[in-house]
């Protein structure tokens, strides 16, 4: 059977096909200039900047350690093992006239450059740590501390005018460097002061953590096993039973004293020791001031120490087992 065939649509001619007019491109926006681009910041985890600190204070602890034993390794091992808890706390508390001011002018700095990012709550809490570090500082150390902050706002105004120099350069290379002035706008007091104390840190290296003491023995002990100006390197055993010295440890039985002027390490009996009493060694110990409280109250600066010198001098008029003599 026969399919009739299909019949086929007749095709239109037509022309081109004509695409349907574009909108005008849209101008794009012009770029921001290099200054403004912000930068990737890299994240620095909490628990990176404490083992960071934490390595650095262990070092500034051992150097503090080597400073004192006057560059010996045997006695900075000695010392080490003999006390290793106190260093930490005793160093931090024979630096406590130049921490105080630094805790108070730096915590009054940022206040004030971050103000705009401090919650209003926070503002009283911030006001009684500077005002309670700041009464409590000695008034010649917080001087020094006000000198320090001169230097740092001197610094942050030849930043600014540098900044504002180079605002107009278009060269990428000073661009770059105004970049980096940027960063350190702002935090001049953390370089200039962290400058100051590790000034005063090396200065006063030797100074050891504990306060001195003189003493008196009932029976002589070696303070030195050589001579340090002459004959170097020579065996020169020097008994004393009249010295002064820093204690380092000290048990029921036996006290371990670090010589002050030999840095001799000795191991004395306590039942040796007919007397010790506390003085203040003018060598190397930090000296003292009123706070600033007490010069505001009119009250001078008495030490309740004297010098190591002259308390051993008492001590020679003393006769062990006997009282102690009066004083002249």
């Amino acid at each position: 059977m026969v399919q009739p065939k299909k019949r086929s649509r007749p095709r239109l001619l037509t022309g081109p096909r004509s695409e349907p007019p574009r909108a005008p491109a849209e101008p794009e926006p012009p770029r921001a200039p290099a200054e403004a681009q912000p930068e990737p910041v890299s994240g620095i985890s909490s628990r990176e900047v404490f083992t960071v600190g934490s390595a650095l204070l262990i070092l500034l602890f051992l150097i503090k350690i080597y400073g004192v034993a006057r560059y010996s390794l045997t006695t900075t091992t000695a010392l080490l093992a003999a006390t290793p808890v106190q260093v930490a706390l005793g160093t931090v508390t024979i630096y406590a006239y130049y921490i105080l001011p630094a805790v108070a002018l730096g915590t009054a700095w940022f206040a004030v450059r971050f103000r705009s990012h401090i919650q209003p709550v926070l503002w009283p809490l911030l006001l009684i740590v500077v005002a309670v570090t700041a009464l409590a500082s000695p008034f010649k150390y917080l001087v020094q501390g006000f000198a320090v902050v001169l230097a740092a706002l001197c610094l942050e105004l030849f930043l600014r005018q540098y900044r504002r120099r180079l605002a107009g350069s278009t060269d990428e290379r000073l661009i770059r460097r105004r970049r980096a002035l940027g960063r350190w706008q702002g935090l001049s007091v953390v370089y200039v002061g962290a400058a100051a104390l590790a000034f005063q840190f090396l200065h006063s290296l030797n100074a050891p953590w504990v306060s001195a003491q003189a003493f008196l023995l009932t029976t002589p002990t070696v303070v030195s096993t050589q001579q340090m100006n002459v004959d170097y390197n020579r065996l020169h055993v020097a008994p004393e039973s009249r010295f002064y010295g820093h204690p380092i440890a000290e048990t029921e039985d036996w006290v371990t004293v670090l010589h002050a002027d030999t840095r001799y390490v000795m191991r004395i009996p306590q039942s040796a020791i007919d007397t010790r009493l506390t003085c203040h060694n003018e060598d190397d110990q930090l000296s003292g001031d009123a706070p600033l409280l007490e010069v505001l109250k009119g009250n001078p600066y008495n030490s309740p120490n004297l010098d190591c010198r002259k308390v051993v001098e008492y001590l020679g008029r003393k006769i062990p087992g006997q009282p102690l003599p009066p004083w002249d």
